[in-house]
């Protein structure tokens, strides 16, 4: 179990999560992600874990789901 904060950019300001598990977090980023106006994206998207792989994942499917939504 890792230790995961993800700070996410959005137009009514900076959101800051915390997470025990990489799906939960992943899952709660990426609905809020999809809930952004078009125009907010791509978002910046900041994430820290006690693993560092954990954060390297994340953040590399984070940025595939906004180049997914930024493709459409």
């Amino acid at each position: 179990m890792a230790d995961i904060a993800i700070m996410i950019g959005t137009p009514q300001g900076a959101r800051l999560l915390a997470f025990s598990s990489e799906r939960k977090a992943a899952q709660a980023v990426e609905t809020i992600l999809r809930r952004l106006p078009a125009t907010a994206l791509p978002a910046p998207v900041w994430v820290q874990s006690t693993d560092p792989a954990v954060a390297r994942r994340l953040t590399e499917y984070l940025v595939e789901v906004q180049a997914e939504l930024v493709g459409m």
